[in-house]
């Protein structure tokens, strides 16, 4: 079914072509402009994703739909799905997710009942209109209470901003299949390595120290493998040598970077987390103006739990959960720019799987009692 949207899509397919080979490279492409798309509908929001294979295409939102359409039927995808992702300002990026055989099966949504999709779509926002009475100072502090900002900070003033950031993305990158609970396992044992170890003056000398540390974890040679693979790249060395304003003017095409040497999707877990301690390691030095815009959630067990037990899910896939905080950052934001997805992700992990008396007692403390209440009686 032709849609009124279709003319535009179809106008600017050189730019789509473009976007959609730079994220068969990277994992995922810049960005372009599409605003000028509101002469042909009329929307509230126009945030909206599509999924794109050379079999399907999925989407919700009618000009989301006609862009995957338009793709689809020029053959434009080959190989590989991707996502389309237009943005609630208006630009419109590319993600791949992985090669056909990888892709993930989106045809339980359709046989899900409207009323369903409704229900979950209330309580999204819901759940957003109740985030986004948080003031900016308790976010702020919210963040300073992740395991990786109070473990680490101190080491900030000893190694210097440039190494220190390489030490939180080397750290960020491995921070999966640990032991036990990261605040515990994880954060406090790389501290105490650290702490009794000499201050590097390279990466090199960085990854002999971390080493240690990774020899007797789980999965250990993988992660010394990776731990391995980005020190000795050359991101690990520009970063080592940077600044804070270098970095924060770089961010969005470090995370391109950084997935490129990773050799991963850019929307990965370790990913999107080691993204999250390059940010939060720049706002220790109260830099702020860095675009995180773009960065996910990083969906691990906590955000996963916190997600379903929430009724925000219908499938519970990663790219499901993805785009359910994206839009709910998006009406966040609306109100209070300067939160992103560092704070909403310190958020949902931090009470992900509390006990609903825990809940009330963490929003209790930080002096916000009424959201707790709130959250409390949204979740199972």
């Amino acid at each position: 079914m032709s849609s009124k949207y279709d003319e535009y899509w179809l106008k600017k397919l050189d730019s789509i072509s473009k976007l959609i080979e730079e994220a068969r490279i990277y994992g995922i492409s810049s960005e372009i402009d599409v605003s000028d798309i509101k002469k042909y509908g009329n929307r509230r929001n126009w945030y909206g994703t599509v999924i794109v294979s050379d079999k399907i295409y999925k989407g919700e939102m009618a000009h989301a739909r006609s862009l995957g359409r338009i793709v689809f039927e020029k053959g434009l995808v080959k190989s590989y799905t991707f996502r389309f992702v237009i943005s609630s300002n208006l630009k419109l990026k590319v993600v791949k997710l992985g090669s056909t055989n990888e892709a993930p099966d989106y045809s339980r949504h359709s046989s899900e009942s409207s009323k369903t999709i409704e229900e979950i779509e209330n309580k999204k926002k819901s759940i957003a209109k109740i985030l986004s009475t948080i003031p900016l100072d308790v976010w702020n502090h919210i963040v300073k209470e992740e395991p990786e900002w109070s473990y680490m900070k101190h080491f900030l003033d000893r190694y210097g901003f440039g190494p220190f950031a390489t030490l939180m993305v080397a750290t960020g990158l491995n921070d999966f299949k640990l032991k036990g609970k990261a605040e515990v396992s994880y954060w406090p044992k790389i501290a105490s390595i650290l702490e009794s170890s000499y201050t590097p003056k390279s990466p090199k000398e960085l990854y002999l120290i971390l080493k240690r540390f990774y020899k007797t974890e789980l999965y250990g040679n993988l992660k010394i493998n990776r731990l391995n693979r980005f020190l000795s790249s050359p991101l690990a060395e520009k970063l080592w040598n940077s600044t804070p304003k270098a970095v924060s003017e770089d961010f969005p095409n470090i995370w391109r970077e950084l997935a490129y040497t990773m050799r991963q999707n850019p929307e990965a877990k370790t990913i999107a987390f080691a993204m999250k301690c390059l940010g939060i390691s720049l706002l220790m030095v109260e830099e702020y103006n860095f675009d995180f815009g773009n960065i996910p959630i990083p969906v691990d067990f906590r955000v996963r739990k916190f997600s379903e037990r929430a009724g925000l899910v219908i499938s519970g896939d990663d790219d499901e959960i993805r785009q359910i905080w994206q839009e709910v950052l998006d009406f966040i934001r609306a109100k209070e720019p300067k939160v992103t997805m560092i704070h909403l992700d310190s958020l949902i992990w931090q009470i992900g799987t509390k006990r609903k008396h825990e809940i009330l007692d963490y929003f209790v403390k930080l002096g916000i009692e009424d959201v707790g209440k709130k959250i409390v009686e949204m979740i199972r």
